[in-house]
């Protein structure tokens, strides 16, 4: 859209940001609360980068309110965030009251300040007594995900209209049973992460039809993460192929049950061995419960053939002219291509971009509130978004991610998503130019 006016967003386009619980609250024992998979993860040696954890991160749980004011100053309209569930639960069956009461004073004071909140279930701090009932491996998990998610529609489905299930269930299984680099941290279990990935989209499934019965007049999706796939040489036969494989792992695996019904076949034919026996009986749960797709969008990817590259044969290389950010390569476009692939080949389901957001580490002598990297990258994003949008994609809203510096996972504090600026010692929040520069954003209605 280079040199021309990007369209204006209707009234009801949700201009947001996003955070996850367990990278923003700090204090996860407090008030009754138990241990997450991500609380043991972050205290073993070598995990984290830095030793770093999420015992204070920053110290959202006692700065709510400091941190609903900055929302306020921004102009946001929603609020993308996720319930810690071992605030809820910290033990299999016991419900904490304390844990509920801390979201249900955020969710009322979203809602005093004109803010829609958009509650995210499951945001990978499974509780801790749940891996030692062995996780999302055993199809037990799936009665105990919604036993926890209808404990929420219960007490906040009177005010939260607009839910997600779970973050990511493609990034949870991958990162968590096969690169080891997330919580539970295991490598290379195929069959663990193909379990894993099962059971958390019949827990979708099988919540949202829960939610039906529970909450009127809300709607439920789940944020998937996509990335753009693209062969390195398109002229070369083996890298479409395997970018079409990683296309399919990635994307596909996660969409199509929940949009389609089935899993892609070229998937079950050379991996179906690894899912649980008889996950054909679970797809009829699993489709059409979305009423809304989030897309968590960040990077594209271009593969190439190897002989030499585990399970795939597909390698990952630098795609061409494409620049880096300190994680991943910047490629804007692949964010309206998955739009318009939603609109052209899944029914053009109403999407929501969930997260999307640019890292930039703090360096000696730079000014640490000059982001203007992240103002490009946020802005090529938008512009994208909103081109697809007016070729028809049912775009409904966008959160940046994240509204704050925060615990990055196994990269700790040092990678720096934040709008605002958090200093980690003093846990004083300052604003980056990004954050007037969407402020602004947010009042026009386009970038």
């Amino acid at each position: 859209m280079s040199g021309e006016q990007s369209p204006r967003v209707p009234e009801g386009f949700l201009w947001g940001a996003a955070t996850a619980s367990y990278q923003i609250e700090g204090h996860p024992l407090a008030d009754g609360a138990g241990p997450s998979i991500w609380h043991r993860f972050s205290h073993l040696p070598g995990k984290v980068n830095n030793g770093d954890n999420g015992d204070l991160a920053c110290d959202h749980y006692h700065r709510w309110r400091e941190d609903l004011e900055q929302m306020s100053r921004l102009g946001l309209k929603a609020y993308r965030f996720s319930v810690a569930w071992p605030r809820i639960f910290p033990e299999p069956g016991r419900l904490n009251p304390q844990g509920l009461d801390f979201y249900r004073a955020l969710v009322d004071g979203l809602l005093e300040r004109g803010i829609e909140p958009l509650l995210t279930i499951f945001h990978w701090d499974a509780p801790l007594w749940l891996e030692q009932e062995g996780g999302f491996l055993r199809r037990s998990s799936v009665e105990r995900f919604c036993a926890y998610g209808s404990a929420l529609f219960k007490a906040l489905g009177d005010r939260v209209k607009r839910w997600i299930t779970i973050n990511e269930p493609m990034s949870f299984a991958v990162s968590g049973y096969v690169l080891g680099q997330h919580a539970p941290g295991r490598r290379n279990d195929l069959k663990a992460m193909f379990h894993a990935s099962h059971h958390l989209l019949l827990a979708h499934g099988r919540l949202a039809r829960i939610f039906r019965e529970e909450v009127r007049g809300g709607e439920i999706g789940i944020a998937e993460h996509q990335v753009w796939v693209q062969p390195a040489r398109p002229e070369k036969e083996g890298d479409l192929r395997v970018a079409e494989t990683m296309d399919l792992l990635l994307n596909r695996f996660y969409l199509d049950p929940l949009l389609r019904g089935a899993y892609p076949e070229k998937i079950l034919r050379r991996f179906g061995r690894f899912l649980p026996r008889g996950f054909e009986a679970d797809l009829g749960e699993m489709v059409s419960s979305l009423d809304f797709v989030g897309l968590n969008y960040y990077t594209g990817k271009s593969y190439r053939h190897s002989l030499f590259a585990p399970y795939t044969q597909a390698r990952e290389t630098p795609t061409p002219q494409a620049r880096r950010s300190a994680m991943w390569e910047v490629w804007p476009q692949g964010l309206r291509l998955l739009l318009l692939r939603l609109k052209e080949e899944y029914g053009n389901p109403p999407c929501y971009i969930t997260e999307n957001g640019y890292p930039l580490p703090e360096t000696p002598g730079r000014d640490p509130l000059e982001d203007g990297e992240r103002i490009e990258y946020l802005s090529e994003h938008i512009r994208a978004a909103l081109q697809a949008r007016q070729e028809g994609a049912n775009l409904k809203g966008y959160f940046v991610w994240s509204l704050l510096d925060n615990f990055e996972w196994d990269l700790g504090y040092a990678m720096r998503f934040g709008l605002l600026r958090v200093d980690f010692g003093s846990l004083e929040r300052t604003w980056r130019r990004s954050a007037s520069w969407y402020r602004d954003l947010i009042q026009r209605g386009c970038p």
